[in-house]
C-alpha cells in the first residue's frame, strides 16, 4: 500500500515536547452556550434541541468570519469526569480547543448525551439501546446549519473532527451515500459541506459493512492506533482501501506502539475492564496516551486543516 493511502508513524522525540506542552493548556476562553435544532426527532416527532458550547478565537475581530471546527465527543461525552469540573471540557478536548483556537479557528461543541438525558454510553452493552453515531450524524448536520448562519463564522471553511464514538459519527456524516444527508444538503438554502474531516480511533466496522454505500463526501483524515483493542485499527485500513480504489478522498494513519485515546495529554494506559464492546468483550480495553503518537497526529491534523482551508471552495 503507498504512502499517500496509509501512513504509519512512530513519533519523533522532537514531537514529545510537542505534545507535553499542548497538555499543560491554559484556561479557555469562557463559550457562548447555545443550542439548536438537530436533523433527529423526538418521541413527539419535534426536533431534538441540542446544547452545546461554542469558542470563539478571542484574537478574531468581531467582524471578521472565522473557520469553525464541528468537533463531536466520544462515548464518555464530552465533558470532565471530575466532580468539580462537570460543566467544564475534558482536559483531552480542552486542549484540542486551545489548540484549534490558536489556529484561528472556531470550535463548536455539540452535546449529543446531556441533551438526551444521558451522560456517557461507554458502558452500553452490545445489543443494548443506546445514542448510535447514526443518530449523531443528525446532531452533526444540524451544527453545520447553525453555524452557518453565523456570521462570524466563514460557512465555506467548516471541518468536522471526530473521536471514538465521535470519530464514528464523522464517518456517518461525511457519507456521501448516506441518501437522508446528501438529500439535505442538496436541499435550497442547505449551507456548503463540511471542507474536511478528521477522525480518532473511530469504530469502521459498521461504515465497512456497508460496502459501496459508504464513500466519504470530503476529505477524511483517519487516525488511528496499532494496538487499540477497542476500535481495532484493521477495519479502518480496509475502509481506506476501498475507499482509495474508488478514488475518495481518504487516509488512514497508523501510530504504531498506541492505543485507544493516544491523544490524551496526561495519564498512562490503563485497563477497562467494565467495557464489553471490544475487540475481546470479556477482556476490557486499553486506553491512554502516547505522548509521540499525539504530537505526530496533532502535527497532521494541524497541516491537513490549514491545506483544506486554503484549497479553492468546492476542492
Amino acid at each position: 500500500m503507498s504512502a499517500a493511502r496509509r501512513r504509519v508513524y512512530r513519533g519523533a522525540l522532537a514531537g514529545v515536547a510537542l505534545a507535553a506542552s499542548l497538555g499543560a493548556h491554559a484556561a479557555l476562553p469562557a463559550p457562548a452556550r447555545v443550542s439548536f435544532p438537530s436533523l433527529d426527532r423526538d418521541a413527539s416527532g419535534n426536533p431534538v434541541a441540542v446544547s452545546a458550547l461554542y469558542f470563539r478565537p478571542p484574537q478574531a475581530a468581531p467582524d471578521v468570519a472565522v473557520p469553525l471546527i464541528v468537533a463531536a465527543h466520544g462515548c464518555g461525552g464530552m465533558f470532565s469526569a471530575n466532580a468539580k469540573r462537570r460543566d467544564q471540557l475534558s482536559e483531552r478536548f480542552a486542549a484540542w480547543t486551545e489548540q484549534f483556537l490558536a489556529e484561528g479557528y472556531a470550535v463548536l461543541w455539540p452535546d449529543s448525551f446531556n441533551s438526551r438525558g444521558r451522560r456517557s454510553v461507554c458502558l452500553a452493552k452490545r445489543g443494548e439501546a443506546t445514542i448510535s453515531p447514526m443518530t449523531r450524524r443528525l446532531d452533526v448536520i444540524g451544527a453545520l446549519a447553525f453555524a452557518a448562519d453565523d456570521p462570524g463564522v466563514d460557512r465555506t471553511r467548516m471541518a468536522l473532527v471526530g473521536w471514538s464514538h465521535g470519530g464514528s459519527t464523522a464517518l456517518a456524516a461525511t457519507n456521501g451515500r448516506d441518501a437522508a444527508v446528501a438529500a439535505w444538503l442538496a436541499a435550497p438554502g442547505a449551507p456548503p459541506p463540511f471542507r474536511a474531516a478528521v477522525a480518532f480511533y473511530p469504530g469502521c466496522v459498521v461504515s465497512l459493512r456497508q460496502g459501496a454505500h459508504w464513500r466519504p463526501a470530503v476529505p477524511l483524515a483517519l487516525h488511528v492506533a496499532e494496538l487499540d483493542d477497542w476500535s481495532p485499527p484493521g477495519a479502518c485500513v480496509q475502509l481506506g482501501d476501498a475507499a482509495h480504489a474508488s478514488g475518495a478522498p481518504m487516509t488512514v494513519t497508523v501510530h504504531r506502539g498506541a492505543h485507544h485515546g493516544f491523544d490524551a495529554p496526561s495519564g498512562k494506559v490503563k485497563l477497562w475492564r467494565d467495557v464489553t464492546t471490544g475487540a475481546w468483550p470479556d477482556r476490557g480495553v486499553h486506553v491512554g496516551p502516547d505522548p509521540a503518537a499525539r504530537a505526530a497526529a496533532t502535527d497532521a491534523v494541524r497541516a491537513f486543516l490549514r491545506e483544506r482551508f486554503a484549497a479553492p471552495s468546492g476542492r
